[in-house]
């Protein structure tokens, strides 16, 4: 054996402390609160509960041995039940390293790896976590023999990693800010909280907040001005705590290409390293918000097996390249990273007639059925006199949404890559290796493909979250002809 058979760092025993300890803590609380701590020991059905975490976490650690010869990883685990996982070190797709506060303390690290399975529902993700000297020979053990992919230099001193020959970018921090204040992920929501506490504090206005200058100022405004106002205090609460959020996870953002690999850094409270094999790269999606296509920027991933697209809470990652890149310069940098993206093509839109079929819309439904309720309550209610003016702004906004799915509808496809336009107020763009598009098919109603217009779905290798994506009512012509430049 070249590493092993060995136990993870002890600290793996406390990393999910809430979850494996929490309900042992909450006891321990409550009997000190009593003074008598026999509300635990004497209640056995009680102790078994909370106790099964605990234990569980512990006995996990002590029965978990890793090994690593010439050809595999090999992980044994159970105590009672004992279970045998072969990984051939040849299938490994990344190993990707993370710090939280806790492991930066205690110099541990967390190692997550994976492997092709995960184009799979049989996902094969091993986490461990190792002392400093345990994780760098893990790394170089992984990845022996594979030149130029001896990942990045694991000490927090050590700049070694960042000299390393290749082409570098580096995100600047207030690329980070302006990413957090224009994302819109999160602030509709934010929106509508704001919209329902302004909703509370008119009908629900206790005595005292009546009695303030706050109450006052509330009660001569109308009920769209207290929404209004609630909206743009949430926005801007959004938008600073957006900011700040991104700044603090994506903190000393840095990417490395060095020809057989990328290497991406960063990280605040929680430092993230990933090495990922460019070869395993399917292809690239480009995400823009409203706000991003205004100023000409947005989000580059990246799709690979293993990197990304994972369900699991413990071990997900954003499967992120470029926090914040602009579009004219998008295109060059992932034909630098895969010369497959270089070829580009004249993408193909929706003809003009297919303009109404975005229209058939679950959304502009619903929109509309909230209108008709907004009109019923502005003349049945005294109180809600203007809330129909929330139901037009709901249409329009569907409206508008409709307009510009039909305007980012596009697909084109050459020898080398395939790439896809959709969405509305987020637009999302996706570039996959011709190579790697498993396949492709198109479905339409009766009429609409007598019109010859039809929706086309294409297949890629990615994890499964991102492993198929649709354009909307484009030609049938569109399709044949991705069709026919199809390797299979």
């Amino acid at each position: 054996m070249n590493f092993g058979p060995k136990r993870g760092h002890l600290l793996f025993i406390f990393e999910n402390f809430i979850k494996d300890f929490g309900l042992l803590v909450i006891a321990v609380l409550i009997g000190l609160m009593k003074g008598d701590m026999s509300v635990i020991t004497q209640n056995i059905p009680l102790l078994i509960i909370v106790l099964v975490g605990p234990v569980g976490r512990v006995a996990q650690y002590l029965f978990t041995y890793y090994s690593i010869d010439d050809e595999k990883l090999i992980v044994k685990s159970g105590f009672l039940s004992k279970k045998t996982l072969e990984v051939p070190i040849s299938t490994i797709t990344t190993v990707d390293f993370s710090q939280k506060i806790l492991h930066q303390i205690f110099g541990a690290y967390r190692l997550n790896i994976d492997n092709a399975s995960n184009i799979s529902e049989q996902k094969t993700k091993i986490r461990m976590t190792f002392s400093k000297e345990d994780a760098v020979k893990v790394r170089l053990l992984l990845l022996s023999g594979r030149k130029g992919l001896n990942g990045l230099n694991l000490a927090a001193d050590d700049q070694k990693g960042r000299k390393e020959e290749g082409q570098a970018y580096q995100v600047k921090g207030i690329d980070l800010l302006l990413m957090g204040a224009i994302k819109s992920k999160g602030i509709f929501l934010l929106q509508l909280i704001g919209l329902l506490s302004a909703g509370s504090a008119y009908f629900n206005v206790t005595q005292t907040v009546v009695d303030s200058g706050l109450g006052r100022l509330f009660a001569s405004m109308s009920l769209l001005q207290i929404i209004m106002t609630m909206i743009a205090v949430v926005l801007l609460l959004a938008v600073i705590c957006g900011s700040v959020g991104c700044l603090i996870r994506y903190y000393g953002f840095h990417v490395l290409d060095n020809g057989e690999a990328i290497k991406i850094e960063y990280g605040l409270l929680t430092k993230k390293r990933y090495t990922i094999q460019k070869k395993k790269i399917s292809g690239f999606s480009y995400e823009q918000s409203l706000f991003m296509r205004w100023i000409g920027m947005g989000t580059l991933h990246l799709f690979a097996i293993g990197y990304g697209g994972s369900g699991d809470e413990e071990s997900s990652e954003d499967p992120i390249l470029f926090p914040l890149i602009k579009t004219a310069p998008m295109r060059r940098v992932i034909g630098e990273i895969l010369p497959e993206m270089k070829r580009e093509s004249e993408y193909v839109r929706p003809q003009k007639g297919s303009l109404r079929y975005f229209f058939y819309n679950a959304g502009l439904l619903f929109s509309l059925s909230l209108l008709s309720l907004s009109i019923y309550y502005s003349q049945t209610i005294v109180f809600c006199r203007d809330v129909w003016v929330i139901g037009v702004f709901l249409v329009l906004l569907s409206i508008a949404s409709i307009i510009m799915q039909y305007k980012n509808a596009a697909i084109y496809g050459n020898d080398e890559n395939v790439s896809l336009s959709f969405g509305g107020f987020k637009k999302k763009t996706v570039f996959v290796k011709t190579s790697n598009v498993e396949s492709i098919s198109e479905q339409a109603g009766y009429f609409k493909h007598k019109k010859g217009i039809t929706s086309v779905i294409v297949s890629y290798i990615a994890p499964l979250s991102e492993a198929n994506k649709k354009v909307k009512n484009i030609s049938i012509e569109a399709f044949e002809n991705i069709r026919e430049k199809l390797i299979y």
